[in-house]
């Protein structure tokens, strides 16, 4: 199994801590950056296989990982418009790591490994980990599923229409890489795709007839790292998403 985290963008709803780092190297906690405790987490599972899409401050990410090299095979691939295009674009620049079954996460998400150990006996074409609250938000990426299945995602889903939050994790197994870089190249292929998220092609598949399923985690075993207060709260918390016993950065 692979992992492919998107980390190109420029985070600048953090500035100032975003001008000079990238979001993923922000301390959250132990000593440990965002992209460290991802990486932890995909360790717990055995998963060594990761490829990080990189733009902003990428030689300071490429820098950071060296110290994990003996541990994990990384691979770094680069996203020249990182600042003028979405998070489809930079997908897109990984689809040569797409070829077998493979786990893209968000940059900016901070999980327990529970939640990779569960989606990871998920089976299907292609599973998406959601949450479930009782409220959501406008900046939410709001999901509505029946029986199973997602039937739409969307940051625009009415906030009482939505019955579960997508964290920014999807599994793709069996026919979902092909049926997933499929669709990545046909929407690159029109430039009003430029600035969509990567979620724009689920949803594209998922008109298409194809299924799209779910695992549920909860709600206290992942964070998303958006805003000043996200990052507070991630440091104030840590323990509630990462086994501070389970992760201790690699000896120098």
């Amino acid at each position: 199994m692979r992992a492919i985290l998107i980390s190109a963008g420029k985070g600048e709803r953090l500035y100032p801590l975003t001008k000079n780092t990238p979001k993923s190297l922000l301390e959250v906690g132990n000593g440990l950056t965002l992209l460290e405790t991802q990486l932890h987490s995909l360790m717990d599972n055995n998963i060594k296989d990761v490829v990080i899409i990189v733009g902003y401050k990428a030689e300071q990410i490429e820098a950071k990982i060296k110290d994990y090299q003996d541990r994990l095979n990384i691979t770094t691939v680069f996203n020249p418009f990182f600042d003028c295009s979405n998070n489809l674009i930079s997908v897109w620049m990984a689809r040569h790591y797409m070829d077998s079954d493979f786990i893209t996460i968000n940059g900016d998400d901070v999980f327990t490994p529970s939640v990779v150990e569960n989606l990871l006996k998920c089976n299907n074409d292609i599973t998406m980990v959601i949450d479930q609250k009782e409220l959501y938000d406008d900046d939410d990426m709001k999901v509505v599923h029946a029986n199973g299945n997602i039937l739409e995602v969307s940051k625009t889903i009415d906030t009482q229409k939505a019955n579960g939050e997508s964290i920014g994790m999807i599994k793709f197994s069996k026919k979902g890489p092909s049926i997933y870089k499929s669709m990545l190249e046909e929407m690159v292929r029109d430039p009003n795709h430029r600035n969509s998220f990567y979620l724009k092609a689920i949803q594209r598949i998922i008109d298409k007839g194809y299924v799209v399923n779910y695992s549920v985690c909860n709600e206290s075993d992942w964070g998303e790292i958006d805003f000043h207060p996200d990052l507070e709260t991630i440091r104030t918390y840590l323990g509630r998403y990462i086994h501070l016993d389970k992760v201790n950065p690699p000896k120098k």
